[in-house]
């Protein structure tokens, strides 16, 4: 009896124990509850997001009282959203922007490191506004009094996403065929008028390209996009230059949407004559592959737009009525910027192909088919595997300067310390000296001193010195003169710390106007270990919330533990002054280039390479002012092969294996840059992941130019630490007796270079059509 009282006493400490860390936490944290305040979230597009992305969030505030402060209509706010180590990141401060109705909604664009679907919302004190919040972002911040949130559940980062802007039945069906053999398939996100109208997606309407970055393709019905709002279609515009694919189905719409003048008639391939009856669709059919012709009825009265200039098109006409490409052109797949824009001069959401199955090839077709990587189903096959970016990933998280101990010396270490115990200091108490007091002192001595020879070991290898590791591109689209920097940086401490990161564009190249620039960390995708679809968080030791700034270029308060590591991510956008090259370059009949080609650079560029399609020309150096004449070399050799180190061996042609282990950034950056060129993963066995938004593969046939070579750094890391922070306290970890001052402030790269790749446009005669 009195053993099973005492177990029974144990098993209720045991959960007193338990529940504690669950009612501090309920403490701390409060659900939402409407019969108190009424503040609703709303997240992704009508209620998908996609963990790993970037994702917009509304959080709708009721009117204010008519006898409230007027300050309160003025409120400022944070979110609070997890990362893949389970720490929780506060949002910059945003201010409520109240609506005709007295409603006041702040718009947020987060990422979700976690499918925890829960987001909480904090509402900034008075005295912590706008103008003081970068001081206090130094300061530790808490989650104490905060309101959770529950959100639907967020789809996995490898699933890909379509968005449809208006009523498109056949797009539901139109993704089965882009399926791969998993039987995955694009999730299908639809939008229509009438919800708009009911304003049930508010935080769709935002007002940053990057709200958008959770989108993989999007379609465009051009009746259903001109009640749009200006703001959302300049957002959609920004999303597409920056890398984003588009497909805009505008046929009858279009005289319109050219009159509107708004930024719709920027996605039309050119100036709009007049409307034109078509009474024959062979050329639609047979460019969608159709298994059953349109009905010659449906013909009745359909009429598609007729381009001025057809001949001045700058891009690929896939699809056209009568004898050339110029008479009538009817599918043109254009670059715009880094992305791509795909424009069908028919109403395909309207009439007789809403119910005409060859709309379902169709659209799989302007989707770019089943050969497109970004689009291909993912999610089956690689919840859990390695993709691209993963491997990036790891290559980052390499520092040269810390290795691991090896296990020979960590055996013999634990070797030597039995040995010390028995049979040395067994001998030397019962044997030798034959004093057991002797014991009290040896003990302690032997412990002390192999603690020092596994403190010294680990200096050894590890070292006491901050490490740093980064990598990234740069690119510039000459047609748009808009630049873009993406870095990648790894930070490895010997202490515990806490530490600010920022990133910011270098002087290499001038910049005119604002500079759109965040930072966020850099996690892994899929279902792995420290995924951002995984159940549980990554274990990390130092479990410390963070926060932004001001802005989302700074993180500050960043928790790192002793000999562990942090990883982030930056992408910024600006527009260069000056355009960095003149080009003269066209495609002549055979397919290869001609003219010539003038750097206005104020640096050299080094390893120079002018790709083309399928073809990639050896440039060599190229200083400022320096000239190049493609037919002057020895001519093109195949860009595929030169991707794939492709090597001869007897009679064919061997390409050098894929190493998934390989910590090489550079070679994995040229992969990334080329995934499609390459062969996509029918060469890595990776899929791209989050490395597919640099892929400049699809510009290569649309009459583009990418010129590539090595020059200047152009994104630069910065950290810095506060000296009066207690880093300790912020991180729940004992002091290690090192200071976060000897944190660097630039962080160092492996190489003084980084890639450059710039987008030139072919001469305007260079146009071609598709013979597909």
């Amino acid at each position: 009896m009195k053993d099973t009282a005492w177990q029974r006493c144990l098993a209720v400490c045991l959960v007193c124990v338990a529940a504690y860390p669950t009612s501090v936490a309920g403490a701390a944290e409060k659900p939402a509850d409407a019969s108190d305040y009424q503040e609703r979230v709303q997240v992704g597009f009508n209620g998908v997001y996609r963990t790993g992305s970037w994702t917009p969030l509304v959080v709708l505030l009721p009117a204010p009282a008519a006898t409230a402060d007027p300050s309160a209509a003025a409120e400022v706010l944070h979110v609070w959203v997890e990362d893949p180590d389970g720490q929780y990141l506060r949002s910059p401060p945003v201010a409520a922007i109240a609506a005709p109705d007295g409603t006041r909604a702040a718009h947020f664009c987060v990422r979700f490191g976690r499918p925890t679907a829960r987001v909480m919302v904090e509402h900034a004190a008075a005295e912590v506004r706008l103008s003081n919040h970068a001081k206090a972002a130094s300061e530790p911040v808490s989650r104490a009094g905060l309101r959770t949130h529950s959100l639907s559940q967020p789809i996995d980062s490898t699933q890909t996403v379509l968005l449809v802007l208006g009523d498109l039945p056949s797009a539901e069906r139109a993704v089965r065929l882009l399926s791969d053999d998993t039987y995955a398939r694009p999730r299908v996100v639809s939008i229509t008028s009438n919800a708009r109208a009911t304003s049930e997606v508010p935080s769709l309407w935002g007002c940053s390209p990057r709200d958008f970055d959770g989108v993989d393709a999007m379609v465009v019905c051009g009746q259903s996009a001109a009640v749009l709002d200006a703001a959302v279609l300049a957002s959609i515009d920004g999303w597409v230059q920056r890398g984003g694919q588009l497909v805009f189905a505008a046929g009858v719409s279009a005289l319109p949407i050219q009159q509107s003048g708004s930024s719709l008639s920027r996605w039309l391939p050119g100036k709009i004559e007049r409307m034109l009856p078509l009474r024959r669709l062979a050329a639609i059919e047979a460019y969608a592959r159709a298994s059953r012709p349109l009905e010659k009825n449906a013909l009745a009265g359909f009429e598609v737009p007729v381009l001025e200039n057809a001949s001045a098109i700058s891009g690929t006409v896939e699809a056209f009525a009568g004898k050339s490409s110029v008479d009538l052109p009817l599918v043109v797949r254009r670059a715009y910027g880094f992305g791509t824009l795909t424009w069908i001069g028919i109403d395909i959401d309207h009439g007789a192909f809403r119910s005409w199955p060859g709309t379902d090839t169709l659209l799989c077709e302007l989707l770019g088919g089943r050969s497109n990587t970004n689009l291909a189903g993912r999610a089956g096959e690689h919840r859990s595997a390695l993709d691209l970016a993963g491997q990036l990933r790891t290559a980052i998280d390499h520092f040269p300067s810390v290795q691991a101990v090896p296990f020979e010396i960590i055996a013999g270490l634990a070797v030597l310390y039995i040995v010390c115990l028995y049979p040395l200091d067994w001998w030397l108490v019962s044997r030798g000296a034959r004093r057991p007091w002797l014991a009290w002192l040896s003990l302690p001595l032997l412990v002390c001193i192999t603690s020092g020879l596994a403190w010294s070991t680990a200096l050894r290898w590890k070292g006491a010195a901050w490490q740093s590791s980064s990598a990234g591109v740069m690119d510039v689209d000459v047609a748009s003169r808009l630049a873009r920097g993406v870095s990648y940086a790894g930070v490895w401490s010997p202490v515990n710390a806490v530490m600010n990161v920022s990133a910011h564009p270098t002087a290499a190249a001038p910049l005119s106007g604002s500079v759109d620039t965040v930072v966020s960390w850099y996690g892994a995708a899929g279902r792995g270990i420290g995924g951002t679809d995984a159940v549980l968080p990554h274990p990390s030791l130092a479990a410390a919330d963070y926060t932004y700034s001001s802005s989302l270029h700074t993180l500050a308060g960043i928790a790192i533990a002793a000999s562990s590591s942090r990883l982030f991510e930056a992408e910024w956008f600006a527009t260069v002054a000056d355009t960095p090259v003149e080009s003269h370059l066209s495609c002549n009949a055979q397919g290869t280039l001609s003219g010539s080609l003038t750097s206005r650079l104020p640096f050299p560029l080094e390893q120079c390479l002018l790709v083309h399609a399928g073809w990639m020309y050896d440039v060599g150096p190229l200083d400022p002012g320096s000239r190049y004449e493609p037919t002057s070399g020895r001519g093109p050799r195949s860009l595929a092969g030169a991707l794939t180190r492709r090597l001869a061996n007897k009679d064919r042609d061997v390409a050098v294996r894929w190493e998934a282990s390989s910590c090489d950034t550079d070679r994995i950056l040229e992969i990334a840059g080329f995934y499609a060129a390459a062969g996509g993963s029918a060469y890595t066995t990776l899929t791209a992941g989050r490395l597919g938004r640099i892929d400049l593969s699809p510009l290569l046939e649309m009459n583009r130019v990418v010129l590539v070579g090595r020059g200047p750094i152009g994104t630069a890391w910065v950290t810095e630490s506060d000296e009066k922070t207690d880093f300790a306290a912020a991180m729940r970890l004992p002091a290690t007796g090192g200071s976060a001052a000897v944190l660097p402030a630039v962080l160092p790269t492996r190489a003084p270079t980084t890639v450059w790749r710039i987008v030139i446009p072919l001469d305007k005669q260079s146009a071609t059509v598709s013979t597909e």
